[in-house]
C-alpha cells in the first residue's frame, strides 16, 4: 500500500513538473510572445545603418526609399506608410524583414525581426 503511494505521488510530481514550466523563456522569435521594449535609437538605427543604409541602397540619398540612416530612418519609416500600430503584423517593414526580401544582402536574424515587430506592437515610439 505505501509502495503504491509513491509511485502516485512520483508520477504527479512528474506531471507537474514536466507540465508546469511550458514556455516560461519566450522565444525571441515567436511573434505571439508579448512584446518586448525596444529602443528604436539603441537597437533598430545601428541595425539599419549596417544592413539596410549601405550605399546604394537606403543611404542619404537613397537608390530605393526609404532612407534609413541614423537621421532620416524614424520619419521615413513613421511617415512613408511602412508600419501600421493597429496590425503590426501587416506592416510593410515587417513583412519585407519577414519574408528574407529584405534586405538583399541576405535575411536578418530571427532576433532582429522579432526586435522590428516588437517596435511596431509597442506603438513605434522614437526611443
Amino acid at each position: 500500500m505505501k509502495f503504491k503511494i509513491y509511485i502516485v505521488l512520483v508520477c504527479c510530481l512528474l506531471a507537474t513538473g514536466l507540465t508546469g514550466c511550458f514556455k516560461d523563456i519566450l522565444d525571441p522569435g515567436d511573434p505571439d510572445a508579448p512584446a518586448l521594449p525596444v529602443s528604436f535609437s539603441a537597437e533598430l538605427i545601428p541595425l539599419f545603418t549596417t544592413k539596410c543604409a549601405t550605399s546604394g541602397c537606403h543611404d542619404a540619398i537613397p537608390s530605393h526609399k526609404p532612407s534609413l540612416t541614423a537621421d532620416n530612418a524614424f520619419n521615413e519609416i513613421k511617415n512613408g506608410g511602412l508600419i501600421d500600430v493597429n496590425v503590426p503584423a501587416s506592416s510593410k517593414l515587417y513583412g519585407l524583414v519577414k519574408s528574407g526580401e529584405m534586405p538583399t544582402t541576405g535575411p536578418l536574424k530571427v532576433k532582429d525581426v522579432q526586435k522590428i515587430y516588437d517596435w511596431i506592437r509597442n506603438g513605434a515610439p522614437n526611443n
